[in-house]
């Protein structure tokens, strides 16, 4: 988003790409305005077009370096002063972000979530640059949108060498450490998942998932479900303890977490997806105690609601072909529903556990009042809105995600209605500017993966959001509403043109979306018939033998 203001350049004839202008990207780097760190505020700029071109990527690898060098000169903002903040990164896995702030906490108790927006600052309006694991997460780790860098799913993301925030802190003395998920870069994931992505577009459907079910394991006592994600949080924990606290520079910490994405439906193979809620009765127990290492969590299984569905035949045809792939479109009773949610929430009460756990070595190591700490989630899950689980979709159970932040200079009790997303990470991690504007007013984010035949593109900008597919023309637009209709069943766009055709010129001022669709979908066939060719006669084999039913 910071190379919005540029100067348009042709290159050898094709799509043009943009130089970008220091002065604007300085401006621009000074995101998150409305009072996070106290600093003045201003109206959002309108920004001028970037296009990008698909022969063009050595241009935005020259871009990037710049980027780079300049904020290496620029970092006496932050990363390289004198009283420089220790840094901590928390992220989770499919963490549904309406639940940092009202109504959503009233269905389940995330003390930690809460604690943190008590001494920090949340955003209320936050979402991913691409509803899935690995595209998402190398936005943010790149400071990109996923068509810059052809990170087009979860098997082609980054290159193993590019540059992430982490690393530059590294190189600008901070003593810089990741561990658990951390899943940006390309080669990656199943082959099942790469053929789904690979074939969306097919003229016919197949389920892909397992249909999404429940699992209660354990006792009472069973705190630990997801116990992968307790042995990376407890390995956060004693680095702190026995690395960070002896540290004398400042450091940064990545935490990667699982929770609460579904488990693998075992039941289905080694090539079974992630179909499972799975959680313990400890998580569905009510809350006792009151001190910071000691909660009880409790879902309210009163509040939790069963969602409304649209009828099939009023389904946007990219809803129903998700739908239907994800195993969705059978029965399913109210009580079924239900349960399912609820112990989603459970799984988002124990990723909340962990994240008390470094909260708390953080304060027993006498670091909390020096470490910037940052809470968020790669995508949301839809827990069965829409009729659908998972990501792979723009409606807000899936794209919202959760941002808080808490530390040195972060304003206490801050509540931050400006849309932001995970690219917007990058620029305010390295450059921690106290005086702070006002980032534009529009986030984007876009999705090229399996469960979704066409392209997707979306615009969140005031009450409105934007969803655009494929070359803008061969399938319709959907367009709500949020001030108005917060469950997104009521697509206006045939009842405002006006406002379509204005954020459509918008979006296209962002990317050239009809050509990134259509660079997607020669990645796509090449990909599939490089992948083909390579099998030879045990091609049918294989393929009869993916997650397909």
């Amino acid at each position: 988003t910071s190379l919005m203001n540029a100067r348009r350049v042709e290159v050898n004839g094709d799509v043009a790409t943009t130089v970008p202008n220091v002065e604007a990207i300085l401006q621009d780097f000074r995101i998150f305005g409305e009072g996070l760190l106290g600093g003045k505020t201003s109206k959002p700029k309108t920004h001028k077009t970037l296009v990008s071109g698909s022969r063009n990527m050595l241009t935005f690898l020259i871009v990037f370096f710049l980027l780079n060098l300049l904020m290496n000169a620029h970092c006496v903002l932050d990363i390289t002063s004198r009283d420089r903040p220790n840094i901590v990164m928390i992220m989770s896995d499919a963490f549904d972000g309406r639940l940092t702030f009202q109504p959503g906490n009233k269905v389940v108790q995330l003390p930690y979530i809460n604690y943190m927006r008590q001494l920090g600052s949340l955003f209320l309006n936050s979402y991913t640059n691409s509803p899935i694991c690995c595209p998402s997460r190398a936005a943010m780790w790149s400071g990109q949108f996923v068509h810059l860098t052809q990170s087009w799913n979860n098997y082609k993301c980054l290159d193993p060498n590019a540059t992430t925030w982490m690393e530059i802190l590294g190189k600008s003395g901070y003593h810089s450490h990741s561990m658990g998920k951390q899943d940006y870069t390309s080669g990656h994931h199943s082959l099942s998942n790469r053929v789904e992505a690979w074939t969306r577009d097919v003229p016919f459907l197949l389920t892909q998932e397992g249909r999404p079910v429940t699992d209660l394991v354990g006792d009472a006592s069973t705190k630990r479900v997801m116990v992968k994600d307790w042995n990376t949080t407890d390995a956060a924990v004693q680095w702190i303890q026995n690395t960070a606290s002896s540290l004398t520079g400042p450091f940064a910490l990545y935490l990667g977490l699982n929770l609460p994405h579904p488990y693998q439906t075992e039941s289905l193979g080694p090539t079974a997806g992630g179909s499972t809620f799975r959680t313990s009765p400890y998580w569905l127990t009510k809350a006792s105690s009151l001190t910071l290492h000691r909660f009880l969590f409790k879902v309210s299984y009163n509040q939790v609601s069963v969602p409304k569905w649209l009828r099939f035949e009023d389904m946007h045809p990219v809803d129903y072909y998700s739908t239907f792939t994800k195993n969705c479109s059978g029965p399913f009773t109210e009580e079924e529903i239900r349960r399912i949610r609820a112990f989603y929430y459970a799984m988002c009460a124990e990723a909340d556990s962990m994240l008390g756990e470094v909260l708390g070595a953080l304060r027993d190591g006498g670091l909390l009042n020096r470490t910037v700490i940052i809470f968020t989630s790669d995508h949301g899950d839809l827990a069965m809105e829409h009729r659908q689980f998972y990501k792979m979709s723009m409606f807000e159970g899936s794209s919202h995600v959760p941002l808080l932040m808490m530390g040195p200079g972060v304003k206490p009790g801050k509540e931050i209605s400006v849309p932001v997303s995970l690219v917007d990470i990058y620029p305010t991690v390295l450059v921690h500017d106290h005086s702070a504007e006002l980032r534009p007013s529009w986030i984007f984010s876009e999705y090229h993966g399996c469960n979704a035949n066409a392209s997707t593109y979306m615009l969140r900008i005031h009450e409105w959001k934007y969803i655009t597919y494929a070359d803008g023309m061969s399938v319709h637009p959907q367009l709500f509403n949020l001030s108005e209709d917060e469950s997104e069943l009521r697509n206006v766009a045939s009842r405002f043109p006006e406002v379509c055709q204005e954020l459509d010129k918008l979006l296209r001022s962002i990317v050239d979306y009809p050509s990134v669709s259509q660079n997607v979908q020669n990645y796509n066939k090449q990909q599939f018939l490089q992948w083909r060719r390579s099998l030879g006669d045990s091609y049918t084999h294989v393929i009869a033998n993916l997650r397909w039913h």
